[in-house]
This record gives C-alpha cells, sequence and structure tokens, in this order.
C-alpha cells in the first residue's frame, strides 16, 4: 500500500506527528503548508469525512477519491479521537488499481472499483480512472449506492455492448465492487452457471483483497474460507458455504461473508430451475416431434437432433448434412408446392406444418411435416431457421389409400347408376308388354278364356307386373337421380286432378283395409309448374304407404293450401302406427324398412319416401316428416314460390 503520508493534527489542524513515505521537511510535503498545517483546501474538501469521524469517534472514514497538487488521483482515512485531535493517512489509488488489473477473465471482463459516490478507483480505462469519473448513472453502480448484492445486466459506454455483471457493496467503508462481462461471451460458453460461478469467485477474491489492505490481520481467515469456497462453487459444488466467524473478524467481514453466501444460495436456485427447464423442454420437444432442425441463412441443414440414428426420417443426418430441403426431396414435388416455405425463408417467418417428401438411400418415399422459427444474431440479422420434424409416412400412406378407395367406391357407384338407367328402356318394354295382355285377358276384350281359373290367373300375372314395373319404375328413378340424368319437365300441373288418379290408382289397396282417402284443396287453387309424373309417383308412394301402416277403418288426408310466401304445401296425414325416432331415421335411408307392426301385406323396395325426398331436392322443395307412435304420420312438402302459377287475378286461399 502507497501511503503518501499519516498524520495526526490538533484542533487547529496543526500538525504534531508526521510519518512521510519520502524524506524531506514537511515544508515541501504536499497538503502540508509552511505552518505544518494540512492546507485549507485539502481540509475542504475532507469536511465532509472529518465531520462524519467526528460524530463516530475512534473509526476510521474514508474521504471521496480526488486529486492532488500533482493531478494523481489520492483519498484520504481520518480518524477522530476524543481529545479532538484527528488522524489523516493520504493513500493513492494505484494499489487498488493494481488488485482490479489483476482481476480479469475472458476478452473484455474486469473489476470495477467505485467509491461511496459512484466514482471510480479501479477500471481497466485509464482515462475514467485519472479524470475519477463518475459513473454513478450505470445501472449495478446505482444499485451498490443503495447497498444492493446481486447480479443484472447494463449497457457499457465504455465498450458499447450490453453486459452481465456482480456486484456488492463494502458496509461502513460504501464503496462498491462489480465484476462485469460482455453478455456476448456468456453466449459462446456452454454453461452460463459455471461463468456465473466464476464472476462469483473472483467478487470474492477482489473482496478480500481490497479489505484485506486496509484489515489484513483481521480478515485472513475470512478470506481463505471465501478463496475456498469459490473453488468448491467453481468445481460445481453449488452447496459449498462459508462457515460463521463469531471472533476476531471485522463486521466488514462478516458481511462479506453473509453477501457471498446468499449469492451462491441464489445461483444455485438458478441452476435448478434451470436444470427443470431443460429437462422440461426435452421431454416436450420428443413428445411433440419425432427430431429438431436447425438451416443456415442459404436454408441449408447444419443441425439435426438424434444424428446417428435413421429409420423413422430415412436418412441419416451425416448423409443430408449441408443440402437443403429442395435437394432432398428432388423431383418428387412441384415447383408450386415449395411456394409457402420459399415464402417464409425469404420473409424471415414461421414455417407452419409445412410438408414435404424426400427418398432415402434405397429409393423409398417419406413424408415429413415440419415448423420453425426464423433466428435472429444480436444485432438483428437473419442467421436461419431452427424447429421440429414429424415423421407422417404412415398418415400419407393410409390418405392416398383411403382417396383411392373412395375413387373406386364413387366410380363403381356411377357405372351401377349409369348401368341401370341405361336398361330402362329393356326392363321396362317386356313388362308393359305382360301388363297389357293381362290387362286384355282380365277384361275379355276378345271374349272368354274357358275357365274361372284362367280369369284368377289373369289377375295374378296384372297385378305382379304392375308391383314389378313399379318396384323397376323406383329403382331406375333413384339410378337417374343418382347419375344426375334426371330431368324434369316444366309444365302447369293441377294438384286435384293428380290427387284424384292417386286415388283412383290405389282405391282397390285402400278399400281392402277399409280405410278412407280424403282430400282437401281450396277452391281455384294455383297450378304448380313441374313434373307431372314425378308428382305422380311422390303421391302413389306417399299414399301406399300410408295405407300400409294404417290399421282397418283408417282416415288418410291429403290436403294442399298456401304459405305467406305463396310457397305450395302438400301434407298426407294417416292415423296409422306412427314412428319412433329411431325408426323415422331408418325409414328416411334408401333401401330401409320400418317392419314394427307391419302384417308384409304388400312388398315393396324401401324406397318411396326416399325417392320422394331425392324428387323434392330436383323441385329445390323440403320434405319434413312428423310422426308419434299409436297416433299417426303427417309428411309435409314444401314446393318453392317460384313453382305456383298464379294467374292475373290473385286467388283468395288458405295462408295459415
Amino acid at each position: 500500500m502507497k501511503f503518501n503520508h499519516i498524520c495526526i493534527t490538533d484542533q487547529t489542524g496543526q500538525i504534531f506527528n508526521l510519518s512521510m513515505s519520502a524524506s524531506g521537511p514537511a515544508s515541501t510535503f504536499r497538503h502540508i503548508d509552511e505552518m505544518g498545517r494540512i492546507s485549507p483546501q485539502v481540509l475542504k474538501k475532507l469536511d465532509e469525512t472529518i465531520k462524519k469521524a467526528k460524530t463516530t469517534p475512534n473509526q476510521v472514514m474514508f474521504s471521496q477519491a480526488f486529486h492532488d497538487d500533482h493531478g494523481k488521483p489520492v483519498l484520504y482515512l481520518v480518524k477522530a479521537d476524543l481529545d479532538g485531535s484527528l488522524a489523516f493517512g493520504e493513500l493513492e489509488t494505484n494499489y487498488i488499481v493494481d488488485i482490479g488489473n489483476k482481476i480479469s477473465f475472458g476478452k473484455q471482463g474486469h473489476a470495477a472499483i467505485v467509491d461511496h459516490t459512484g466514482s471510480i478507483l479501479a477500471h481497466p480505462n485509464a482515462k475514467w480512472r485519472a479524470e475519477i469519473k463518475d459513473i454513478s448513472s450505470i445501472k449495478p453502480v446505482a444499485l451498490m449506492m443503495n447497498n444492493q448484492t446481486g447480479v443484472t445486466t447494463f449497457f457499457s459506454p465504455s465498450i458499447k455492448e450490453e453486459m452481465i455483471a456482480g456486484y456488492t457493496t463494502l458496509p461502513k467503508v460504501g464503496w462498491g465492487i462489480m465484476i462485469p462481462q460482455p453478455v456476448s461471451e456468456l453466449n459462446e460458453r456452454a454453461s452460463n452457471v459455471r461463468i456465473a460461478v466464476l464472476i462469483i469467485a473472483l467478487l470474492g477474491i477482489v473482496v478480500a483483497a481490497l479489505v484485506s489492505w486496509w484489515f489484513a490481520r483481521y480478515l485472513s481467515l475470512p478470506m481463505l474460507a471465501v478463496v475456498k469456497a469459490a473453488e468448491d462453487v467453481s468445481a460445481g459444488k453449488l452447496n459449498a458455504r462459508i462457515p460463521s466467524f463469531h471472533n476476531f473478524v471485522l463486521r466488514e467481514a462478516s458481511d462479506l461473508v453473509h453477501s457471498f453466501n446468499s449469492m451462491v444460495h441464489e445461483l444455485e436456485k438458478v441452476e435448478r430451475r434451470l436444470k427443470t427447464s431443460e429437462e422440461r423442454f426435452r421431454e416436450f420437444a420428443s413428445t411433440a416431434s419425432d427430431w429438431l432442425w436447425e438451416i443456415d441463412i442459404d436454408g441449408r441443414i447444419v443441425w439435426e437432433s438424434a444424428s446417428k440414428k435413421s429409420g423413422y426420417r430415412g436418412r441419416k443426418f451425416t448423409d443430408i448434412q449441408g443440402m437443403t430441403r429442395e435437394e432432398l426431396a428432388g423431383d418428387l414435388m412441384l415447383d408450386e408446392e415449395w411456394i409457402p416455405y420459399r415464402a417464409a425463408l425469404l420473409e424471415h417467418r414461421e414455417i407452419k406444418d409445412f410438408d414435404y417428401k424426400y427418398r432415402n438411400s434405397e429409393g423409398k418415399v417419406f413424408h415429413a411435416r415440419i415448423n420453425g422459427i426464423p433466428l435472429f444474431d444480436a444485432h438483428g440479422a437473419y442467421i436461419g431457421h431452427r424447429g421440429s420434424a414429424s415423421d407422417i409416412t404412415k398418415r400419407k400412406n393410409i390418405e392416398v389409400a383411403l382417396e383411392k378407395a373412395k375413387d373406386d367406391a364413387e366410380k363403381a357407384n356411377q357405372s351401377k347408376s349409369e348401368f341401370l338407367a341405361n336398361m330402362s328402356h329393356d326392363l321396362r318394354t317386356p313388362l308393359n308388354a305382360i301388363i297389357g295382355f293381362s290387362d286384355i285377358m282380365r277384361r275379355k276384350t276378345f271374349g272368354d278364356l274357358g275357365h274361372s281359373k284362367y280369369d284368377e290367373y289373369a289377375c295374378d300375372i296384372h297385378n305382379s307386373g304392375t308391383l314389378l314395373i313399379s318396384l323397376i319404375n323406383d329403382i331406375l328413378d333413384l339410378s337417374k337421380i343418382e347419375a344426375q340424368k334426371y330431368e324434369l319437365s316444366d309444365e302447369p300441373v293441377d294438384l286435384a286432378s293428380l290427387i284424384k288418379m292417386s286415388f283412383r290408382q290405389l282405391h282397390l289397396m285402400a278399400d281392402a283395409a277399409d280405410q278412407q282417402l280424403i282430400m282437401e284443396i281450396p277452391e281455384a287453387f294455383p297450378q304448380l309448374r313441374g313434373d307431372k309424373r314425378a308428382i305422380i309417383q311422390i303421391l302413389n308412394n306417399l299414399i301406399s304407404n300410408a295405407i300400409k301402416y294404417t290399421s282397418e277403418s283408417g282416415k288418410i288426408l291429403v290436403s294442399t293450401r298456401l304459405n305467406k310466401e305463396n310457397s305450395i304445401i302438400l301434407s298426407v296425414k294417416d292415423t296409422g302406427l306412427g314412428m319412433s325416432e329411431i325408426e323415422l331415421e331408418q325409414a328416411l335411408k334408401a333401401f330401409e324398412q320400418t317392419n314394427r307392426m307391419h302384417p308384409r301385406r304388400y312388398e315393396g323396395s324401401g324406397l318411396g319416401l326416399y325417392l320422394c325426398i331425392c324428387f323434392m331436392k330436383l323441385f329445390e322443395g323440403t320434405l319434413e316428416v312428423e310422426s308419434e307412435v299409436g297416433i299417426g304420420t303427417t309428411i309435409t312438402l314444401t314446393f318453392p314460390s317460384n313453382r305456383t302459377l298464379i294467374e292475373n287475378k290473385i286467388l283468395e286461399c288458405n295462408n295459415s
């Protein structure tokens, strides 16, 4: 330690005991006037320190650093006795600077020591040391001035870079010690925790060295303990602690031990959180994807996780390293399929669910889905993308197989529909001949047949042929509709006439079950624009179904009305068995029948109601079914208003 002088003065400032670092009379020594007293200029600078010393006798006070007559930074140690005398010690800061210069790590890591006002005592920047620069506005220095200890980041005006620093203060003395290092250097190292531990270890050594220059004989034991604990922490033992010292140490040393233990405890908690976070990330990454990847600014693969494995990716990482995904895919994908991927790389955007395919070393095609985010360096420049990937080869193969099966089924169904539609004439012609000739025989157009049994046979032939052509008509009409070959004719249709025609065709079936067929149509009801054959087929299907599922002495009501939009509404209501929700769902399907309590007196294809639904879709109308078990069923057809033919004179109809 380089003390320029140590002196004791009386109450007037007269020196009566002087120890100098160089020979020569007191009058020639700096800061001492010709009367043997400390100069007023120095006393003025020490005024605040002297006042503090007098308020706490026998306690050593440190002054703020200032320049002596030769422009060198110095500071004073002042101690007041009870008799009013004062002891002064002038100390150059070179010793503190030497200690700070010995502490360095990395490329730009260093130590900085400031006095209680935030002015520099030791710093690598010689200009700042020479002018005793005030850096109290820098974040860690401001925190030290508030007697805080910890780790923080800040922007260094000295090297123009973001830094991280461990910092602490010496109680009573008020000095601050911080160990800053550029964040960029920390990022280059493998473990942030070990660097932080090294900072703490160096901080403990610096604190020990700074305090030992004045209190060496009291701090030797705590400093050795700090060094030992720092070595343990550097070796990865974050549970290392400095034991408490109850005797033969100053309070400052005890505070240092406490601060060191607190910082190591915080670092231990940080390391635990980091380990937990890393484990959590690895678990999430392994469950969310098959592998991780990274590409450079040119889109070339520079890293993949589990790079020594192959199988689910089809290729080893060493085989594809340095390749772009387009090079990996080769000619498997069209140019336009790469547009989203290229745009994400060019515009530095997120890659979201991009699928691509590639071949393995044996030529087998694999499919992958990738997600990724852009990467930027400390200056904001784009350096590539990083993300996750999943092997979707099995999923894609299943999708292709399903699509092919769907196409095959649709082609088969189309072929069936076209075949049946084309067979319409070939099936109907012989059946019409059977029905016609049996009708001639039944009516005895050319005389008696000669035996009563022939009459019975002729009726059976006619009825069977009629049923068969009805079934074939239903199947052929459905096939035409499915093949989109059924074309509706638009002509004026009188619904009353068609309902009566249907009643005539079905009266034998209704009479056999003692059922009433009732028609309710308002007078002067408008005509419907539609296909007469389709409408009579709808009526026959709905009324015959009502007859089949209505018990004897039942009623079947067919009615029409207009709604507020002038749409024609046709209803078929019976007092039959009714249907449950399950039976109704079954009845609305093709080739399905509800067999509950149905005596099967009449055969059918199960197409009647479904065919009516198909016809109403062609009319762009709707078919609704309301049914209740034991009460009956009501089927309501609603035709669009543009199919209602209203003459010049608006007719008064039931609009309810």
